[in-house]
């Protein structure tokens, strides 16, 4: 898909056309060579609505439309050492294309399945419209998906969380063992598109009846990390982050404000679609071991809950 840009710099305006798969290095690397660049050749700062862009992600990637203007500003501070766009760009355009022919080879073998990223259900939450999977950049704190794995929310690509999405139910075991034995726990992930973050509720059920409920909110901050709330008293005063890991990982960190150290430790490992294993490691404010949670979950898949359905081939 082709688009114009239009770069700003004190003197100049520049009209480029671009794919929208090209990166910001290929970008800069074009505007170098039209000859209009003010200052600085060999390290060039662009903002888009007042937002540096990074020059590995791409175009579609930063959320950038047809017609969009891209502001050439020059900075103070010096670089590391100067940067050759040109062949930086191709770096980055021969790294993406090995990493879509092991993508192709991974799906012709069955290896996507096996990472969690089975896209034959996708969470009910996410907007059905065949839209979602274009590259244009949704408007509000909406997201937009700019590959088969990867969602695009306020500017930060997220590829692990997104296949969290829908209803999970297990079983939770104790370290050391409770009173309460093995307890039933269940939890569901959503997107709330008018906001652009996510919700997740868990729940927890001992065999004598009783159910606890905690819910976070789930922000983007950076490129596979997030920021969480909650409503958990125990994490009162902690500062809370989530970061997705390799292919399959998710590891949330909870660090106590006043100490300085983890209060909590969670780990959710994928195992495929539909199975997935939680770890969470419990600490007082000085560091001191509390207690383990080990949590075996599988995937609510039914016409009952909702939590998840068939994905629209038509997209």
């Amino acid at each position: 898909m082709s688009i114009k840009l239009f770069i700003k710099n004190e003197i100049h305006s520049i009209q480029l056309q671009f794919d929208v798969n090209d990166s910001i290095a290929a970008v800069k690397a074009a505007y170098q060579k039209s000859g209009k660049v003010q200052g600085r050749l060999d390290y060039i700062v662009l903002l888009h609505r007042g937002k540096e862009l990074q020059d590995e992600k791409s175009i579609a990637e930063h959320g950038i439309n047809d017609g969009a203007i891209l502001v050439h500003i020059e900075t103070l501070h010096e670089p590391f050492r100067p940067v050759n766009y040109a062949v930086l760009a191709d770096a980055i355009k021969q790294r993406h294309l090995h990493e879509q022919a092991n993508l192709k080879m991974m799906q012709q073998d069955g290896t996507m399945h096996h990472l969690g990223f089975d896209k034959s259900i996708i969470s009910r939450s996410m907007s059905s419209s065949s839209t979602a999977m274009t590259y244009a950049c949704c408007s509000g704190s909406g997201r937009t998906f700019f590959n088969q794995v990867s969602v695009l929310v306020n500017g930060c690509s997220y590829h692990v969380l997104p296949s969290m999405e829908g209803r999970w139910n297990g079983e939770l075991e104790s370290i050391p063992s409770q009173d309460e034995g093995t307890q039933v726990c269940s939890c569901e992930l959503t997107f709330r598109e008018e906001e652009g973050v996510w919700n997740l509720r868990q729940m927890r059920t001992s065999i004598s009846g009783l159910t606890t409920t905690q819910h976070l909110w789930i922000k983007p901050a950076a490129d596979g990390v997030l920021k969480l709330e909650t409503d958990d008293p125990s994490l009162r005063g902690s500062d809370i982050t989530m970061r997705e890991v390799g292919a399959n990982i998710l590891i949330i960190t909870a660090t106590s404000k006043r100490t300085g150290r983890p209060v909590m430790v969670e780990t959710i490992t994928s195992i495929d679609s539909t199975r997935r294993l939680r770890t969470v490691q419990r600490f007082d404010e000085t560091g001191g071991f509390r207690f383990v949670y080990v949590m075996n979950e599988r995937r609510v898949v039914d016409a009952v809950s909702g939590a998840m359905e068939r994905y629209d081939p038509n997209f």
